[in-house]
């Protein structure tokens, strides 16, 4: 991504050398965003949505999404997409190499390959330890998915309508639920995500998937055509914006990922967009990707309800979704929301359990009265 947009302001500071062990032709993931103004990708987004799903038990929702609408871009689309804009430029090389180090020397950015050592004003950087994150974090889980696209004998879904989210499936005591995406009446992307802090069997994953397509969705004749899976951290670790002056960290490993609930995409695209006006500004490429005070002190509490009962989150989503409708949930995940608006959007929300994890989040040394007084002196500056 962030080629691709310094490709657009005229890749300021010179060529590009891109590093990846992977050709990047497979597709391994599946992309999905809202959005109300256009974005940088939605040409080549594969399916289109202006209604969602939110299922629960007791409770069974579709909206309509009016000024927003969710789209859907498969990696693989993605990555054909940014090799083929790219290759029209001189620019750009590419390099297929396992990467061993890379250090800041002589205010130049240093790295050693499998194919070579190279030189650079600055390194961006998307890799990250996740035992390192965990070590240094307060609140660690893992958002962890498979998906299985299906293709059935007879019509089983609607296209025009993305289910978000499924809570109906059992809990275990971990946020679960299940997302589909119709791409015709008889094919679909069906994936069981977990939030928890260990990973399934792979066996446990595949049950889930089974039952929930052959008991739930009362399919009885289908065939898996393709298949993904993933996992990605969830924490309240604060992530370095950079390593020295030289070395640069963007996607997971820059504080993209937004830590309550795994959306990635669109804040990516965001502070490379904004990485590259700088770099066009001849500023140094400094900005940070982590959400700000307000933010973070929210994600903290979701994060603590789903540590210590993530199926409380059932109750807290749907009513989120039931009482504000998506447009202002949309906006408050987007973190453009003020003060006035989230106070408006926690006050429809059960509150017994935001406050339980206020008290649990004091015993972790995350003082949330102090971290909230910080977050209305920041409102009112």
């Amino acid at each position: 991504s962030l080629a691709y947009h310094l490709s657009n302001v005229g890749f300021p500071g010179g060529s590009i050398l891109m590093i990846d062990r992977d050709d990047k032709e497979v597709n391994d993931h599946t992309w999905g965003y809202w959005s109300r103004s256009p974005q940088p990708f939605d040409s080549i987004a594969k399916l289109t949505y202006k209604k969602i799903a939110l299922n629960a038990p007791g409770k069974q929702i579709v909206f309509d999404l009016n000024r927003y609408t969710y789209r859907v871009i498969e990696s693989a689309t993605l990555y054909a997409f940014i090799k083929n804009h790219l290759a029209q430029f001189k620019e750009v090389e590419w390099l297929k190499a396992d990467i061993k180090q890379f250090r800041e020397e002589d205010n130049e950015g240093i790295i050693e390959t499998s194919e070579g050592t190279f030189k650079a004003d600055y390194i961006f950087s998307s890799l990250y330890n996740e035992k390192e994150i965990k070590e240094r974090s307060r609140m660690f889980i893992k958002q962890h998915f498979k998906g299985w696209t299906i293709e059935t004998t007879s019509d089983a879904f609607n296209p025009e309508v993305a289910t978000l989210f499924d809570f109906t499936i059992p809990q275990e005591n971990q946020l679960r639920f299940i997302y589909i995406l119709p791409e015709s009446p008889t094919k679909a992307l069906v994936e069981f995500t977990v939030f928890s802090e260990n990973l399934l069997e792979e066996k446990g994953y595949e049950t889930m998937l089974k039952e929930y397509i052959e008991k739930t969705l009362k399919i009885s004749s289908y065939k898996i055509t393709a298949e993904e899976r993933g996992v990605t951290p969830m924490t309240d670790h604060y992530f370095a914006t950079r390593k020295g002056d030289r070395i640069i960290n963007i996607g997971i490993a820059g504080g993209s990922i937004k830590a309550s609930s795994g959306f990635t995409f669109k804040r990516i695209q965001r502070h490379t967009m904004q990485l590259a006006q700088l770099l066009k500004d001849q500023w140094p490429p400094y900005i940070d990707a982590n959400s700000g005070p307000r933010f973070r002190f929210y994600d903290q509490i979701l994060l603590n309800i789903m540590m210590r009962n993530g199926g409380a989150r059932v109750k807290i989503f749907s009513e989120l979704f039931a009482k504000n409708g998506p447009e202002k949930v949309f906006k408050f995940f987007d973190e453009d929301t003020m003060l006035n608006e989230e106070l408006k959007i926690i006050s429809s929300l059960p509150s017994f359990p935001f406050l339980r994890s206020m008290v649990t989040l004091a015993g972790k040394e995350v003082n949330p009265i102090l971290m909230m007084k910080t977050v209305i002196n920041k409102e009112g500056q």
